[in-house]
């Protein structure tokens, strides 16, 4: 039998991840190996709003507004992970990155170069499954 939640669990569970990455975090694009307790190189960090996610609904939290990072890093290496971290640093969440099908998609391309501009239209974290 599959492990299941309930909503109030999964509201619950999403709520407390998002409310780690506080005030400012950001969203970070990084080459591999990457690890949560060793991230990859950083290509492109962009910012989340003062409050980076609304409450969740149903299990799901959707990111208020992200502003572009507008002078990219860049690497020869494609992005193969995003962190979500604290304005400080801290890695709370690592994702992966790919054209489709992964938990971020990237639709111009993995290769970021230096001064690229990043940007992120819309992105929605769950952490339990129904």
């Amino acid at each position: 039998m599959a492990v299941t939640h309930s909503t109030a669990a999964r509201n619950a569970a999403t709520d407390a991840v998002t409310a780690l990455i506080g005030a400012s975090g950001k969203l970070v694009f990084r080459i591999s190996p990457s690890t949560v307790a060793s991230p990859g190189t950083a290509v492109a960090t962009l910012s989340f709003s003062a409050t980076a996610f609304a409450a969740s609904s149903s299990g799901t939290a959707t990111a208020n507004a992200i502003t572009s990072d507008t002078n990219a890093t860049g690497n020869a290496s494609p992005v193969a992970f995003a962190t979500m971290q604290t304005s400080g640093g801290t890695v709370v969440v690592q994702c992966s990155v790919a054209a489709s099908a992964s938990d971020i998609n990237m639709t111009n391309g993995l290769t970021v170069a230096a001064g690229d501009t990043v940007s992120c239209s819309s992105l929605t974290y769950t952490a339990l499954s129904a």
